[in-house]
């Protein structure tokens, strides 16, 4: 298993952060399930679903992307470390949510990323949710006005 393969997936996320948008969005999370998914899949399954077993891949991946925060320039660390925030976010956990039927412990590497994040940084914690709340998030609006018509009142605006 390469962790450094395995971190990549959350680290230098800016290429699937500029995708996070109601019409890019689904596209993006194909393309990056297919492309860190049979990796994660393969180290889960040579991890084993084991709880122990997990916990050390998870602590593993938190280290490796803590490392890769420290060879970035001072200035731009804090930068680096919300991208790959955002990228666990929007992109890895729903993945893992996603695979657990056919990877067992999948689900469960998931939270405990979660968890070993909470625990190394409990003032800047994330929250889990699968690929289907993710894109049921988005609204088609222009500077918060919602172009749907749902804020217009027919009554009124005629």
């Amino acid at each position: 298993m390469n962790i450094d393969a395995l971190c990549a997936a959350a680290q230098d996320g800016r290429q699937w952060l500029d995708q996070f948008r109601l019409r890019t969005f689904a596209g993006a999370f194909r393309a990056y399930s297919e492309k860190f998914g049979p990796a994660y899949a393969q180290a889960i399954r040579e991890t084993g679903p084991e709880e122990d077993a997990l916990n050390g891949l998870a602590a593993e991946l938190l280290d490796g992307w803590e490392k890769g925060w420290k060879k970035k320039a001072l200035w731009n660390r804090s930068a680096e470390r919300v991208d790959c925030k955002q990228v666990l976010v929007d992109y890895l956990s729903p993945m893992l949510l996603a695979m657990e039927e056919e990877v067992p412990g999948a689900r469960l590497l998931c939270m405990l990323l979660k968890e070993g994040w909470a625990v190394r940084r409990p003032k800047d914690t994330y929250r889990v949710a699968c690929y289907e709340e993710l894109q049921k998030g988005f609204r088609n609006a222009i500077m918060g006005i919602d172009m749907n018509n749902r804020h217009i009142d027919p009554e009124r605006d005629r």
